[in-house]
């Protein structure tokens, strides 16, 4: 509890992602708006230069020089000036003048152009920055300079020009400035809005969260009559209806856990009662101690003994530990000894049993789980198969596989209520007869263990015409029935 509480909320979480994006794109901007704005700006006009001067390389030797170099000029803003160098001397053959403060044409200086020369005749291209009064600038933000470049250039002809370029670098300092003072109170505003939607945002996500959590905390404490609203977000209307359906589930299996209870309940108490009451009279009256009476107190402790039975298995099935033992044995034979079972009911209570099975089959499973099985199913059948008393087993062998039915003459189950019969618990209401007492675990403990084995099964059923459980298994191999005979044999 101690961990959670020193977590942060959802709402300082995306407070704090907002906060660093906004503060991601500011920094990203005061970078690029102020700290780079001069050298990036030199950089392209220095570039801008560099690419002009190669075009004016590439038409040297055209007729029409001026016209290009003023179209180039006029372009990029650039004054441009092109020579051509015969022996010593330099004969201007284009000029094109674009601004007034141009060195190259308002200042005549030979220390320059020599510079220029030889710059060019060294590296081909040659630049450098001279301030208006032709001192080399130290970087003062606010002192105007300008870019002189040259290239010397030799045509196929032999012919050599020198083109000499001149761009102005714009002082920028006082540009940076203004956009600092800008981007403050633009940072100061992105912060507000960041915040302002962050909690904005948060409240409508937690709200249905902290919601949520309120009735979560009541269905832990057993209140199922809650109601998770998931809000608008798709995410969270789903997880709201995930946590109703789940609370529906819960409610229902709490209703079906209080029926067990009522279930066993009357079911330990009667039996219970009996053999009390017996054990008393037994003890208390001459006579008394009869076989009939010592026979009620044996059949009511196996039926306790059976109802405990019941609850053990389907909570050490439930809970992962059954292990199946699984070997090669008729089905057959196993039903006819199940059926041994209720020979007392056919006798002194007028049920009819039947078993129609045409061959013998074997099958290769855990013989005292399926035989658990085909019990239950037999029992329920018996519990509430119709006034006339009958239930019918049927073998069906074919395509490799074993069926196993087992058919009731009784009320039959409800279309909407099938899905639900094998669920622990449960019971069909107000449709069966009851003539034995149950705990609704049985098609519990059969479904369990078909899937253990990974068996087939279902159920039929029409309303007035009675019920028919069955399930299905691999038949064993013709070979594998030789060996078994030859084993018992």
């Amino acid at each position: 509890m101690k961990n959670r509480k020193q977590r942060a909320g959802l709402r300082g979480q995306i407070l704090l992602v907002m906060a660093t994006f906004v503060l991601a794109i500011l920094a990203i901007l005061w970078v690029f708006q102020v700290f780079l704005l001069k050298p990036m700006y030199e950089s392209l006009k220095e570039h801008e230069l560099r690419a002009t001067s190669a075009r004016v390389a590439d038409t040297v030797g055209v007729h029409d020089l001026q016209a290009v170099t003023d179209s180039l000029a006029r372009e990029n803003s650039i004054c441009i000036s092109v020579y051509e160098i015969i022996g010593r001397d330099a004969v201007m053959r284009a000029n094109s003048h674009i601004h007034g403060s141009c060195i190259i044409h308002n200042v005549t200086s030979d220390s320059l152009m020599n510079r220029l020369y030889a710059g060019a005749r060294k590296d081909t291209y040659y630049t450098e920055r001279i301030s208006e009064n032709f001192f080399v600038s130290h970087g003062a933000a606010d002192v105007p300079e300008s870019i002189i470049s040259s290239r010397l250039t030799v045509q196929a002809d032999g012919a050599s020009y020198l083109i000499v370029l001149n761009a102005e670098i714009e002082p920028v300092g006082n540009t940076a400035r203004t956009l600092a003072v800008q981007l403050g109170i633009i940072s100061v505003i992105l912060l507000a809005a960041a915040a302002g939607i962050a909690l904005l945002l948060s409240k409508h996500i937690s709200r249905p969260i902290t919601q949520m959590c309120a009735e979560a905390q009541k269905l832990a404490l057993g209140t199922y009559d809650v109601c998770f609203d998931g809000g608008n977000s798709r995410e969270t209307a789903e997880l709201g209806d995930a946590l109703n359906y789940a609370a529906r589930e819960l409610s229902a299996m709490d209703a079906m856990q209080k029926e067990l209870i009522a279930n066993i309940s009357h079911d330990l108490r009667t039996p219970l009662t009996m053999i009390s009451g017996y054990s008393e009279v037994m003890r208390d009256i001459p006579g008394e101690m009869t076989a009939e009476n010592i026979q009620i107190i044996i059949d009511e402790t196996k039926r306790l003994s059976g109802l405990v039975n019941d609850i053990l298995d389907i909570s050490t099935m439930t809970g992962g530990g059954t292990r199946l033992d699984c070997k090669l044995f008729s089905l057959t034979d196993a039903v006819r000894r199940t059926l041994e079972r209720y020979n007392k009911l056919r006798t002194h209570d007028g049920y009819t049993i039947t078993f129609l099975c045409d061959r013998e089959v074997y099958i290769y499973a855990d013989p005292s789980k399926i035989l658990q099985v085909v019990y239950n199913l037999v029992n329920n059948a018996i519990n509430y198969t119709g006034g006339d008393k009958t239930v019918v087993i049927k073998q069906i062998a074919e395509e490799g596989k074993c069926r196993i039915e087992v058919t009731d003459t009784g009320e039959g189950i409800p279309p909407d209520q099938l899905p639900y019969i094998w669920d622990r618990y449960y019971k069909v209401k107000n449709y069966y007869k009851r003539s034995v007492a149950g705990t609704g675990l049985g098609l519990s403990i059969v479904k369990n263990i078909l899937l253990l084995h990974g068996a087939e099964f279902g159920v039929r059923s029409e309303m007035k015409n009675g019920s028919t459980f069955w399930f299905s298994l691999p038949e064993a191999r013709q070979d594998e029935e030789i060996n078994a005979h030859a084993t018992e044999a």
